[in-house]
């Protein structure tokens, strides 16, 4: 996260992470009924991914979007909306009390809103925030952000499980993390 754009930094990484599930999710959906417990533990993945990052663009990124860019009130706020929506449909999902075509219909509409807003934020709003915000201030929050995650030992990092040892230890090379000291650290 070091860097003037280690916010957007963070945030693309975790694009790319909620991508590679949704890659994953596709696959599981052509095979069919067949793979149903495949599609509920990569929808449990996509849903510990997406819990955090969901969180850190709501708490870090959209009081930038508010403060630095015209209109990014309703920006923000339609933001909020879609992350309320990919929520509710995700729980839809992964509800084993609903019949299996609700599900599939849930998982295929998360697909679609998913993709679109990720696009959305790539193509588009990052670009803004990247125009019109201080590189100073995307520093702090990132920084901020980087103090939040400190005081949580043990939480795991984009949906990284527990125990991810190698992961781990590339991660720790290259951003000077230290979970040597934390049982619990990816």
């Amino acid at each position: 996260m070091n860097g003037p754009e280690g916010l957007l930094c963070e945030l693309s990484t975790a694009h790319r992470a909620v991508e590679a599930l949704l890659r994953r999710l596709d696959a599981v959906h052509a095979r069919g009924e067949h793979a149903v417990s495949d599609g509920h533990r990569v929808l449990a993945e996509l849903d510990r991914v997406l819990d955090e990052h969901l969180t850190v663009e709501e708490t870090y990124f959209h009081p930038l979007v508010r403060r630095h860019l015209p209109a990014g009130r309703a920006l923000a706020d339609a933001a909020v909306h879609t992350h309320t929506t990919v929520r509710r449909l995700l729980a839809r999902a992964m509800d084993e009390r609903l019949p299996a075509a609700d599900r599939a219909h849930c998982t295929g509409a998360l697909l679609v809103v998913l993709r679109a807003h990720l696009a959305g934020e790539n193509e588009r709003l990052f670009p803004l925030v990247r125009a019109a915000v201080p590189a100073a201030e995307l520093r702090r929050c990132a920084d901020r952000l980087a103090e939040a995650r400190q005081d949580r030992p043990g939480s795991p990092v984009w949906g990284l499980p527990p125990g991810t040892g190698a992961i781990a230890s590339v991660r720790d090379r290259f951003t000077g993390h230290d979970s040597a000291n934390r049982p619990h650290s990816p």
